[in-house]
């Protein structure tokens, strides 16, 4: 669950909730925690101790290997053997006394190697080139006919060609009324006479199944198996995998080399024997702790309702309030935090009551400015009425000159009526054209306007007579003195996004003091008392009218100008889709 959705709840099953995830959900965790430390705990501790107890095994398989390699080097290095061994290379069968002598001398050979290796599970027996076979003891199981039997089946996987290794032959089955084990794991020693390389037999090492089954034991009722090098298994569990399956359970696996042989002891335990009581405990726990969660439940119920008691009587009073119920007030008593609550509450009504009192004193009161406002709309549309009747007499006597200034007056006055609405440049620009026919009647002045306004920027959402005060400066004191052909230039041109206008006049003009003076105060043009004090408010008003239009990346900058007076350039950049502008 998301913490905003808990917000949804109510005030009451918050706190329930609460309840439950401060107070029992701890107690889950924290019995979640001991039970999986305990579990690893349990899992170190057993994979130590079959670690030791594999270990033990290793050294014991590790030495029965020497004791194969010390059997296998007497008699490869012994003289006396050797010697024996030449008499033995021919024998078919014991034909005669000396093929006897010769078979027990060789018998007597084992026995000495059984006093060094004192196993009595491993069977030894040496054949020569025509398979005549000399066991080293009718040990219990080691019939003279499966010892054959198991030559015969091992016989082709000796290499000839390596005399001084121990070749691991691999295992063999074991069959028979007699045989203890199913398989067996067979070794083998070429001999050979160093002097003319004479083969004089092959010495085989038989390790019964039973022996690894002796061995394994020790680790109880652990899974365990031996593999060779190439990964197959040569006793133990058939269920133990050479490499540890990724998809498999989990189970507690350890492994040891044995050295020499390059042999892999492999044991598993799997999670169920080794922590099964201690999960089962945990349940078991769980399960009890469910009744003890359902009475906590309850009580917890209860608490929170007595709890939010209080919460709903409050509820109750602001619902009612909102309802229209305006005498409703909330009980005081009592020094906790809901009666402080309550309180607050009470005062927060009292003032809320005394707001929608002067609400309605001042919807009065807006209602009748509105009625003013509506009797007051009425004498500009008089006057409007009255001028556009005296334009039409006096177009109708010929007075077209008196006419038209009478239209630029109207157009004028349209335009102070509906300042704040919209305007486009195209339309300022014929503004403009009104303003000076009316200031050439003002000031006796024949004065040329040039407006060049490429196309483009004809729609180009422009605030209304925001260029009027640009030109009426030209007026007041540009052609303050006597000016040979007044000529007023206004060009527009469109640079990527931005915009910059030009107003140009061939007045009087200003010194280059002056103007780089007014550009100084055009930078700081947010020290308003300062403009009002030097009497610019119409270039000030501009200015801050195009930066609340286009941004603070408006600019305004005057210059002398080529025609001979002074030149004020606007630059803007076009409003975004959005709202704003982009520098």
């Amino acid at each position: 669950m998301r913490i905003h959705s808990l917000f949804r709840f109510s005030f009451y099953r918050r706190i329930q909730i609460s309840f439950l995830c401060f107070i029992l959900l701890p107690t889950v965790v924290a019995a979640f925690l001991n039970y999986s430390i305990t579990h690893q705990n349990v899992r170190e501790k057993i994979f130590l101790s079959n670690q030791t107890v594999l270990t033990v095994i290793a050294k014991d398989i590790s030495k029965t290997i020497d004791d194969m390699t010390y059997a296998s080097n007497f008699f490869v290095q012994d003289e006396n053997v050797k010697k024996q061994l030449r008499n033995f290379v021919a024998m078919k069968r014991i034909e005669s006394f000396h093929d006897f002598e010769t078979y027990l001398q060789i018998k007597d050979f084992f026995s000495l190697v059984d006093v060094k290796t004192m196993n009595p599970d491993i069977l030894m027996y040496v054949s020569n080139q025509s398979g005549f076979i000399v066991q080293s003891s009718e040990i219990q199981g080691a019939d003279p006919e499966l010892t054959r039997q198991q030559y015969e089946a091992v016989k082709w996987r000796v290499n000839l060609s390596k005399p001084n290794i121990l070749q691991w032959l691999g295992t063999v089955p074991t069959q028979g009324e007699n045989a203890l084990t199913n398989k067996a794991y067979l070794l083998a020693r070429v001999i050979k006479f160093p002097s003319d390389t004479q083969q004089l037999g092959t010495l085989f090492i038989s390790i019964p199944e039973r022996y690894f089954m002796k061995a394994f034991a020790q680790l109880g009722t652990s899974k365990l198996a031996l593999f060779d090098t190439e990964g197959k298994m040569i006793a133990g569990n058939p269920d133990v995998p050479y490499v540890m399956d990724a998809h498999a359970g989990s189970s507690i696996r350890n492994e040891s080399l044995i050295q020499y042989s390059g042999w892999k002891l492999i044991s598993e335990t799997p999670d169920e024997q080794a922590t099964g009581e201690i999960t089962k405990t945990f349940f078991i726990t769980l399960l009890l702790i469910i009744p003890f969660f359902l009475i906590f439940f309850v009580v917890s119920m209860y608490v929170a309702k007595r709890l939010h008691r209080p919460i709903r009587q409050l509820q109750a009073g602001v619902k009612q309030f909102g309802n229209g119920n305006r005498r409703i007030r909330f009980d005081e008593e009592g020094k906790d935090e809901i009666s402080d609550l309550g309180r607050t509450l009470n005062i927060m009504l009292e003032q809320i009551n005394q707001l929608i009192v002067e609400n309605e004193q001042e919807q009065e009161q807006k209602r009748e400015l509105e009625l003013q406002a509506l009797y007051s709309q009425i004498r500009p549309h008089f006057l409007m009425n009255t001028l556009n009747s005296i334009k039409c007499n006096l177009a109708l006597d010929n007075e077209m000159v008196h006419s038209q200034k009478i239209n630029s007056l109207m157009s004028l006055l349209r335009a102070y009526m509906k300042f704040n609405e919209p305007s486009s440049l195209g339309n300022e620009c014929k503004l403009l054209f009104h303003y000076v026919d009316i200031m050439q009647m003002r000031s006796d002045l024949v004065v040329q306007l040039d407006i060049e306004l490429p196309p483009a920027l004809a729609n180009l959402e422009f605030p209304k007579l925001l260029l009027q005060p640009v030109v009426e400066n030209a007026f007041v004191h540009g052609f303050r003195k006597a000016v040979d052909q007044p000529r007023i230039a206004i060009r527009a041109e469109q640079i990527e996004n931005r915009v910059e206008i030009a107003i140009s006049d061939n007045g009087v003009g200003v010194s280059q003091e002056k103007i780089n003076q007014l550009n100084a105060e055009l930078l700081n043009s947010h020290d308003t008392e300062a403009w009002q004090s030097d009497k610019r408010v119409g270039l000030w008003n501009v200015f801050q009218r195009l930066k609340m239009t286009y941004g603070s990346c408006s600019s305004m900058t005057c210059t002398q100008s080529e025609l001979g007076g002074l030149t004020v350039r606007l630059g803007f950049t076009e409003k975004l889709d959005i709202g704003g502008s982009a520098c």
